[in-house]
């Protein structure tokens, strides 16, 4: 075998296996799991943070009157166990309906941003009151 025919050949090799690693690769996009254009900005859904179901009104207002309760008399605090009961409890007696009631890690994230919510306002309330000038 000359120089010619051995480069020849191994130009047909180097052919063949570029075009086997080509459709080895191209096998992989045929089991792509998202779909063709997937990524384009036209297929962004802005505003859609947080769009799931939100707290009722009434139901709002009873999980504040339970954290509250605990407030007014710390042998009565609730837990989010606890509020969750109470909401089934509101249920049967039929003051919310069943779809209104929360999961329990929903009361849970709730008792723990109304509290800093709640911090935050005495801390103000109290804040005001020291700034008032005695008379």
């Amino acid at each position: 075998m000359n120089r010619k025919e051995l480069v020849k050949e191994l130009e047909l090799a180097l052919a063949k296996e570029t075009l086997e690693k080509t459709l080895v690769y191209s096998s992989r996009f045929f089991l792509w799991p998202l779909a063709s254009g997937w990524a384009l900005k036209s297929s962004q859904k802005y505003g859609k943070k947080g769009c799931g179901k939100r707290i009722s009104k009434k139901v709002w207002n009873l999980l504040e009157v339970y954290f509250l309760e605990g407030n007014v008399n710390k042998s009565e605090r609730h837990t989010a166990e606890s509020m969750l009961t109470q909401l089934r409890q509101c249920i049967e007696n039929g003051e919310i309906e069943k779809n209104e009631v929360l999961k329990l890690e929903t009361i849970q994230n709730w008792i723990s941003r109304y509290a800093s919510q709640h911090r935050q306002e005495a801390a103000e309330i109290i804040a005001r009151a020291r700034e008032k000038p005695k008379i």
